[in-house]
């Protein structure tokens, strides 16, 4: 059947006119993500631009999870990183998202006398330390050691030596499973006294070693995490204005994309198929609603996780991982005031001690200005004690600590704050570790999807750690989802 022009152009553009409607009213796969930390707006963003709707769950008043800019009551325009702190250079997503949203960095050096990068220490301590009531400045050498420590185990601090003895693992099992399965069969501590390690020598290398114990830490987990930390570069950077600029920039690129966003969502239970899911939570009053999917992206760590139903049950492989993942305990208590003794001294960016302040950082403000904010940052083990104070019992008690520990800071605080990873209901801890044994009973269960279900987070990330493990695993599971 021929056509004449008219005919042809009318038959034309009403096919294009189906094609288009039909296009435009075919439902779009709707996602729903679990958390607005780093890992859950980086999934809802990708997912985003490639065309799904998006809904997002957040249980806190706020964005960024693990990632909290504090600012007040802190003056000055003076502010503290609450959660992660430093941007490695060879993080390479977050750094490509900071050039997206055209947000500015900088490079973070310690400062040790003069305020430049140490570079040279001649054989003494990469930081400054306090031990048995003693400051030993940067560049120090602990002669005679004040624990008793010989020969090697003498020359550097517990932090660096357990560094040294971890690269040296790295380098021992160098990618042999068998070797790494071993390992993860006894805790670290053993494996350090295999090693030589002496017992004072392994007591140290507990004070903020990253997990709760390393009695019960598994050695094939710390070296696995070693191996992680090694790819995330030679040098620190961190966010000007603060790292919670990324989330922040990356929630409003999403709305924009048409991201919904419901905050104060507390879930209480996830129903699922194959094909499709239905989350439950609570908002601020009690009010219990829900949003189906098609697909749920759950960045909750598995700490909280574990507080949720999940109606099928999940396999019991992937209910051990939820239910027994270790979290490292983390607490910190933020001091402004004065910094004029701190420099003049020459303490620098942070001190390692032997008190129950465990670490004291200061990176906030610069030499020369009139106030600094510094840090106790407490982890597992030590941060037993200090995380059943009430907030303002915290407070008192570490600036009291801070006065004892170091008396050229007594009545320099002025204004305090808290921070309890541990007792945040969100959180539940500050990262995942592996106990013994969890590197091969957990570890495999972890970040694989059950049906309609995928898992994100810095705790389901296998080659980088932190903020760049959590944008690791969101790429991931866009990946999943997207195909």
């Amino acid at each position: 059947m021929k056509y004449n022009r008219r005919e042809f152009i009318l038959l034309t553009t009403g096919l294009a006119a189906t094609l288009t409607a039909s296009a435009e009213t075919k439902p779009k796969t709707h996602v729903i993500v679990a958390g607005a930390g780093l890992s859950g707006l980086s999934a809802a963003y990708e997912l985003a631009l490639r065309g799904y709707k998006v809904t997002v769950l957040e249980g806190r008043d706020r964005i960024g999870g693990r990632i909290f800019t504090l600012r007040e009551p802190f003056v000055d325009g003076q502010f503290v990183e609450l959660g992660g702190e430093l941007v490695g250079d060879g993080y390479k997503r977050m750094l490509a998202y900071t050039q997206k949203f055209k947000l500015s960095y900088e490079p973070f050096e310690q400062e040790f006398e003069t305020g430049g990068s140490v570079t040279n220490l001649q054989g003494g301590i990469g930081t400054s330390a306090l031990l048995k009531s003693k400051l030993y400045p940067i560049g120090a050498k602990l002669e005679p050691h004040p624990y008793g420590l010989t020969g090697d185990e003498s020359k550097m601090l517990p932090p660096a030596l357990l560094t040294r003895h971890l690269r040296a693992m790295v380098r021992e099992v160098s990618g042999d499973d068998a070797k790494l399965a071993a390992l993860d069969r006894v805790s670290l501590a053993s494996a350090l006294r295999s090693r030589g390690a002496s017992e004072e020598a392994i007591r140290l290398m507990n004070i903020s070693s990253n997990y709760n114990s390393i009695e019960t830490a598994s050695a094939g987990g710390a070296v696995y995490d070693a191996a992680k930390r090694s790819v995330a570069g030679t040098g620190a950077n961190r966010i000007i204005g603060g790292n919670s600029e990324v989330p922040k920039a990356l929630a409003n690129a999403a709305k924009k994309l048409g991201v919904k966003f419901v905050l104060n969502a507390d879930i209480k239970k996830i129903a699922h198929t194959e094909s499709s899911v239905n989350v439950s939570f609570t908002e601020k009053g009690g009010r219990l609603k829900s949003v189906a999917g098609q697909k749920l992206v759950c960045t909750i760590p598995f700490s909280v996780l574990r507080g949720i139903s999940f109606s099928p049950a999940l396999p019991d492989q992937k209910s051990r991982a939820i239910q027994e993942l270790a979290y490292t305990g983390v607490t910190k208590v933020m001091m402004q005031g004065s910094r004029f003794e701190w420099d003049s001294r020459n303490v620098g960016s942070s001190v390692w001690t032997d008190t129950p302040l465990e670490r004291i950082f200061s990176m906030s403000g610069k030499r020369g200005d009139e106030r600094g904010i510094f840090t106790s940052w407490t982890e597992g083990d030590g941060a037993a004690v200090v995380e059943k104070m009430s907030d303002a019992e915290r407070q008192t008690w570490a600036k009291a600590e801070l006065e004892k520990a170091i008396p050229f800071m007594k009545g320099a605080v002025e204004r305090t704050a808290t921070k309890s990873w541990t007792n945040d209901p969100f959180a539940r801890g500050g990262y995942s570790h592996f106990q013994i044994g969890q590197m091969t009973a957990v570890k495999p269960h972890i970040k694989n999807a059950v049906g309609a279900v995928h898992f994100a987070g810095e705790h389901t990330a296998e080659k980088w750690p932190g903020m760049e493990g959590a944008l690791e695993s969101a790429e991931r599971v866009v990946q999943e989802i997207s195909g």
